[in-house]
């Protein structure tokens, strides 16, 4: 609808309005002027017909508000002092004054109320035409009943083209059904609805967000509504949500990549620390399989004894390290094919404390750990160990564990001063030594294990058995 046509009507409806009201106003003076002239033709009718003077004077003041309604309480208040004159001043002042005073004070109180309705009438008008948001009432038919001005600047359509057809047909098709299922909500069960957000066509077949919050009269069969454009809304959403999902997939990546270097590090440490076993097993380890099985049976053996995922792996990484201390032993010591002197033999024992020095001072958890079987998986449970006489508990667990793998791979295997032992042979010196080198709880969780696959041999029936040699010279 162009804006000179909206100024025609408007000029019209307020042409309509003025001549209406300025009928009101001659009706209401002609019937005060009759109420008056019919009064006083009648007899003995006292003063009741000015009674009626309340309906001129409420016309006038719903007509004209305040102003309409002290005049017309002007006039009637002079018809009442006519008829006082007309009656021989029946009653006295008092009963002039009182007619006089009710008819202004009816008058102004109802032109006061009718002004302030009139006020709050335009002012829900002005907030309706110049609001932002978009208002609207709709039948239970579907149809727009009215819309304001908020509807054309946000859609492009004109009042009339909303009004003219079913709502439904501006909403995108992807939100008929829910659009559908909220009026449903509001026609049949009277609910409310808050904040339910559609998409709207408009003037130029794009779409417009919408969010809308409606309410039901069931009495009038009427839908009242407010719907807020949220377009910008959505697209800040949507691209936030984009931007989310582009920095999650980055993260991801990222930490994809991360994970594989540390992997690779990780990877890298272990193979490191590897190494450095096999260089203190190199020169009486032909094979340089024990650093391997003295770290599986470690891990296995601190797997059974309950310890956690975390404790395992240090225990599994450190263990291969407990013999690097060998690095500082001489050979004519280290591969002696016969039993050693009390100096060779004090000589040898050094390696403990030459490992705990090599390994200590790092800030690395597994070589903490390594520093510590270095050091004491020569100690025994009694007391009796070295380097430093520890008993019991003084121990650490790490090192008591490695103790028993470490002497049990010793005990089955070839070295350059002994023979290999037959696997029970060696389980039987496991058990002999429980309570005097071994921590108890230790051997019991061995002997949950299958010995033969910790010492990496067959079964009985497929190999052969090895004559036992001193024990004084296995660990």
């Amino acid at each position: 609808m162009s804006s000179v046509r909206v100024l025609r009507l408007r000029g019209a409806a307020t042409r309509t309005a003025s001549l209406g009201r300025l009928g009101v106003l001659v009706l209401a003076v002609l019937a005060t002027l009759g109420i008056y002239v019919v009064g006083a033709a009648v007899e003995g009718s006292a003063d009741a017909p000015l009674l009626l003077l309340l309906v001129p004077l409420a016309l006038t003041s719903i007509a004209y508000g305040k102003r309409g309604g002290i005049g017309m309480g002007v006039l009637t208040s002079l018809v009442a002092a006519a008829w006082w004159v007309e009656q021989g001043h029946h009653g006295g002042p008092a009963w002039l004054s009182s007619r006089v005073i009710t008819c202004l004070l009816i008058g102004a109180l109802l032109g006061w109320f009718v002004d302030s309705r009139q006020a709050l009438a335009r002012a829900i008008a002005r907030h309706r035409e110049l609001s932002l948001d978009m208002i609207a009432t709709a039948n239970f038919d579907g149809y727009f009943t009215e819309v304001n001005p908020a509807f054309t600047r946000t859609l492009g359509f004109t009042s009339e083209e909303l009004l003219s057809q079913p709502f439904m047909n501006f909403v995108h098709p992807d939100d008929v059904e829910p659009t559908l299922a909220a009026v449903v909500q509001q026609t049949e069960d009277g609910r409310d609805v808050l904040n339910f957000q559609n998409r709207y066509r408009t003037k130029d077949s794009s779409y417009r967000w919408l969010e809308w919050t409606s309410r039901p009269d069931p009495n009038g069969r009427t839908l009242i509504a407010v719907a807020r454009d949220v377009t910008d809304r959505k697209r800040l959403e949507e691209l936030e949500h984009e931007y989310q999902q582009r920095l999650e997939a980055n993260v991801r990546e990222r930490t994809k990549e991360l994970n594989r270097r540390n992997a690779e590090l990780d990877e890298a440490r272990r193979e490191t620390l590897r190494r450095l076993a096999l260089a203190g097993e190199y020169r009486d380890d032909e094979t340089f399989e024990h650093t391997e099985r003295i770290r599986h049976s470690a891990e296995v053996l601190a797997t059974a004894l309950g310890l956690s995922k975390g404790e395992v792996e240090l225990i599994r990484d450190a263990a291969p390290l407990h013999d690097i201390g060998k690095l500082g032993v001489s050979d004519t010591v280290l591969l002696k094919p016969g039993k050693l002197t009390p100096e060779e033999l004090e000589h040898m024992r050094r390696h403990a404390e030459t490992g705990a020095k090599i390994l200590s001072g790092s800030s690395s958890d597994v070589l903490q750990v390594a520093e510590e079987i270095a050091w004491c998986h020569h100690e025994w449970w009694n007391g009796t160990g070295y380097p430093a006489g520890l008993r019991g508990d003084e121990i650490p667990l790490c090192a008591r564990i490695v103790a028993v793998a470490d002497v049990f791979d010793a005990l089955t295997h070839r070295r350059p001063y002994k023979p290999a032992w037959p696997v029970d042979e060696a389980v039987a010196e496991i058990h002999r030594l429980r309570g005097l080198q071994f921590d108890p709880q230790v051997v019991d969780a061995f002997d949950q294990l299958d010995a033969y696959e910790l010492a990496g041999v067959e079964h009985p029936g497929r190999g052969s058995e090895a004559a036992k040699p001193d024990r004084s010279q296995a660990a």
